[in-house]
């Protein structure tokens, strides 16, 4: 798994890039972990290049949202693949997360 962070004023964004999975999972956390979110930032992760995702992929993401809430600061997922989409709708979890569409990122949160 490539993890590259970017952090700007009042928002980071986070480009994965393989799988996530029970062994990258843990990397992504702790690099989530890092950054030091305020009430009202976001965190935008780009899973365009994302190939797979198990559920310890799934449930690091649940992970990293619930951490960030609790900073009072938002989480957006983008770029999902059609067969990973599938899977969260399959574990009912398109409702929790909250999604962007590419040219939303593009406009909100450049990098």
């Amino acid at each position: 798994m490539d993890i590259k962070v970017h952090e700007k004023s009042g928002y980071s964004v986070i480009y994965l890039k393989g799988s996530l999975d029970m062994y990258t999972s843990v990397e992504l956390k702790s690099q989530t972990d890092q950054l030091s979110l305020k009430a009202n930032d976001s965190l935008v992760l780009l899973l365009n290049d994302v190939s797979y995702i198990d559920s310890s992929g799934i449930g690091v993401l649940i992970k990293i949202v619930n951490a960030v809430h609790a900073q009072q600061a938002e989480v957006y997922l983008t770029g999902i693949k059609p067969m990973i989409e599938k899977i969260f709708k399959v574990a009912g979890l398109m409702s929790f997360f909250s999604f962007l569409t590419e040219e939303e990122v593009k406009t909100k949160y450049p990098i």
